[in-house]
């Protein structure tokens, strides 16, 4: 079997973490004489990672401070949000790592463990994909929470307790990629001092690896969020029909119904927020999971095209999309801003867990 590149260019980023590319491919660096001389390609590809990696780290550490300071930081949805700014945070932190190290990968030694590590590990994106797979069943999980907060609401404080939230965030960040450690296990290897596929990785094995991927990152996520925000549509739809009837013919009474509607406003909120959120995941990452699923199973990709490029860049800007939708539309986030800026502009500090307004309280439904 040929040795692979160290190269590891803009060609080979994302989807199915290379499970079937052809391990023959030319590499595309610079002048191999001027170690500081990055191609074209590659140039493009690192000011990718810089730019969308810094986005990423700007916007996911607001969000974390926000979701942190808040005196309802206790609701269960909200520590959810809060461990999916944390991953995507993660997860931008290693895109700017990756492509610095890609403009001295030339130079960098690899040689022994440092050498095994840099294979198996670092080139092969194990952290990275790792980061995107825990953002997607993190994304499920809140799916699923928002399903039983609006469908079975009597039932919700029993389900979603804070020490169930807790064991769930810990499982996504151990399971969620459990597919990932095919790669550095079984894929890459060290031979005759370079990086190289395992001679036990054949094209069957690839394809096999690739397609796995793609259900347990992709497909069953979806699948999941898709059934469970339909269900919440249909519900909220019947239950914004039964509130309506229930205003025309029940007088008002005081202390009762209007705080049922503003709980009711919220809880819709942040359901919509983390619908939008969904939507962008799905948008931004389709074109690129089923562009190598085709891949994977037998048919063409051309790496250096247009196309290939634009799920590349599409499925990294999932990374630092979520806090723009939250700024958009979550009020409790936009609340949680307006308090910050506020308090700044006072000079009193945020961090002491004093930061209450009526406009972010709520229930652990919200």
């Amino acid at each position: 079997m040929a040795t692979v590149s160290w190269t590891d260019n803009l060609t080979r980023m994302t989807g199915a973490n290379e499970a079937n590319t052809a391990p023959t491919e030319a590499s595309t660096e610079g002048n191999p004489e001027d170690p500081g001389t990055l191609s074209g390609s590659e140039l493009a590809s690192v000011i990718i990672y810089w730019t969308i990696g810094t986005l990423g780290v700007i916007g996911n550490t607001l969000v974390c401070l926000i979701f942190r300071v808040l005196k309802q930081r206790r609701s269960q949805v909200n520590l959810y949000i809060l461990n999916q700014a944390f991953a995507d945070l993660v997860t931008a932190i290693l895109l700017i790592a990756f492509g610095t190290t890609r403009v001295y990968r030339s130079v960098i030694s690899h040689q022994g463990a440092l050498g095994v590590f840099l294979c198996r590990l670092w080139w092969s994106r194990f952290f990275l994909f790792s980061g995107f797979a825990v953002s997607a069943h993190n994304l499920t999980l809140m799916s699923v929470e928002r399903y039983v907060a609006v469908v079975y609401p009597l039932r919700y404080s029993k389900i979603f307790t804070a020490r169930f939230t807790k064991v769930t965030i810990l499982l996504v960040w151990l399971i969620a990629p459990i597919m990932q450690y095919t790669f550095p296990i079984f894929q890459r290897t060290i031979i005759n001092g370079e990086c190289a596929f395992q001679p036990t990785w054949t094209a069957a094995a690839g394809t096999a690896a690739g397609v796995s991927l793609f259900v347990w990152e992709y497909f069953l996520p979806c699948v999941i969020m898709s059934y469970a925000y339909v269900t919440i549509v249909r519900t909220l739809k019947r239950k914004e029909k039964a509130m309506s009837s229930q205003n025309q013919t029940v007088a008002t009474v005081s202390g009762i119904r209007g705080p049922s509607k503003a709980s009711y406003a919220r809880r819709r909120n942040v359901t919509v927020t983390l619908f939008t959120v969904f939507i962008v995941y799905v948008v931004c990452w389709t074109p690129n999971q089923f562009t190598f699923l085709q891949f994977n199973l037998g048919g063409s990709v051309n790496f250096d095209g247009a196309w290939y490029l634009f799920t590349v860049v599409a499925a990294f800007i999932n990374s630092c999309s979520n806090p723009f939708v939250y700024a958009l539309m979550h009020r409790q986030f936009q609340a949680g801003l307006k308090l910050i800026l506020r308090c700044r502009r006072r000079g009193n500090a945020i961090m002491d867990g004093t930061l209450t307004d009526r406009s972010t309280m709520g229930t652990v439904l919200d």
